[in-house]
C-alpha cells in the first residue's frame, strides 16, 4: 500500500471525501493548493488536501517561515469551502489544533494546544497552523469562497535538524517516539491527522462549542498566567479563564484595587508567553 492509499484508507473511514495530491516539492503548499482550486473549481466544494515532500518558502504566522529537510517531515494544506459565515471561518484555526492533538493522542502521544495555533509536546513546538481566507475567491467561478488551512508537522526531523534562533524550542515525533525506531510513517500519521481534521473542522458549523470543551482538556494556557502581546504593541497580563464563543482567550487581569478584576477577551495576539 502506497502513501496515498494509507491516507484514503483512513479518510473513508469518516467518509471524507477530499481529493489527495502529492508533489515532490512547491513553492508553498498554501500557494500551490490556491492554484490547484482556481483550475479546478469544482474541488472547493469537494475539499482538497496537498501534500508536499519540501517546500522553498513554508508559511508560518507573523510572515515566519517554516522549514523543513525534505522527506522528512509532514507539509500539507486542505482547501475547503466552509458552510459557514466567514466571519466564523476564525474557528478552523482551533478545530485544526484539536483535530491535530486527537490525531496525535491516538498515536500515544501527548500533545498540548498553546493558542490559537502551535501544537507542542513536553514544552516544545512539533507542529503549527496557518488558516489563510479568501471569501470573495467565487468572482472566479468559486461558490463560498475558500478557506486554506496549512500545516507544518514535524515527524522525522533530530534534534540538529532544528535551528538553535528558533523562537521557541522545536521537537519531533521521531524525538518524542517511545520506539527505538529510525523513521516513523509520515503518511500512516498523516492518515490518522487528516481523519480527525476531517471531523473536527465539521464541527465548525453547528457543534463548535463541543470543540472548545476539548481544546479546554488540551490548553497548554487554560488557567495559566500569561503575557499576551497584541499586534498594536500593547501588553495584557493575567489568568486565562476560559474561551470565546469563537475561540479567543479571556483573560482576567488583577488590578491595583482590593478585590476587583478586570475581564479581557482576545481574539488574535502577536504573541504570548507565559508567566
Amino acid at each position: 500500500m502506497n502513501g496515498i492509499d494509507k491516507i484514503e484508507k483512513f479518510l473513508s473511514e469518516s467518509d471524507c471525501t477530499w481529493a489527495i495530491r502529492h508533489v515532490e516539492e512547491c513553492r508553498s503548499t498554501n500557494e500551490e493548493i490556491l492554484k490547484i482550486i482556481q483550475n479546478e473549481t469544482e474541488l472547493a466544494s469537494k475539499g482538497v488536501v496537498l501534500i508536499s515532500n519540501w517546500q522553498s518558502h513554508g508559511k508560518g504566522r507573523r510572515g515566519a517561515k517554516w522549514e523543513s529537510r525534505k522527506s522528512q517531515d509532514l507539509l500539507f494544506s486542505i482547501a475547503i469551502s466552509p458552510k459557514i459565515n466567514p466571519s466564523h471561518w476564525t474557528r478552523l484555526t482551533h478545530a485544526s489544533a484539536l483535530g491535530i492533538s486527537i490525531g496525535l493522542k491516538k498515536l500515544n502521544f501527548n500533545p498540548e494546544i498553546k493558542w490559537p495555533n502551535d501544537i507542542y509536546i513536553n514544552g516544545c513546538k512539533v507542529a503549527g497552523i496557518l488558516v489563510e481566507s479568501y471569501p470573495d475567491i467565487d468572482k472566479n467561478g468559486i461558490k463560498g469562497g475558500v478557506a486554506v488551512i496549512g500545516v507544518g508537522l514535524n515527524i522525522n526531523s533530530k534534534k540538529e535538524d532544528f535551528c538553535n534562533s528558533y523562537r521557541t524550542p522545536a521537537t519531533s515525533l521521531l524525538e518524542e517516539s517511545k520506539n527505538n525506531l529510525d523513521e516513523l510513517d509520515r503518511f500512516l500519521i498523516a492518515g490518522s491527522i487528516l481523519k480527525e481534521l476531517h471531523l473536527q473542522t465539521k464541527k465548525c458549523e453547528k457543534n463548535f462549542a463541543d470543540v472548545l470543551l476539548e481544546i479546554k482538556e488540551l490548553s497548554s494556557v487554560y488557567g495559566k498566567k500569561v503575557e499576551v502581546q497584541l499586534a498594536t504593541g500593547i501588553s495584557i497580563s493575567g489568568t486565562v479563564t476560559d474561551f470565546g464563543k469563537e475561540g479567543e482567550i479571556v483573560i482576567e487581569k488583577e488590578t491595583k484595587s482590593l478585590g476587583r478584576t478586570e475581564v479581557e477577551i482576545i481574539s488574535s495576539a502577536y504573541d504570548l508567553r507565559f508567566l
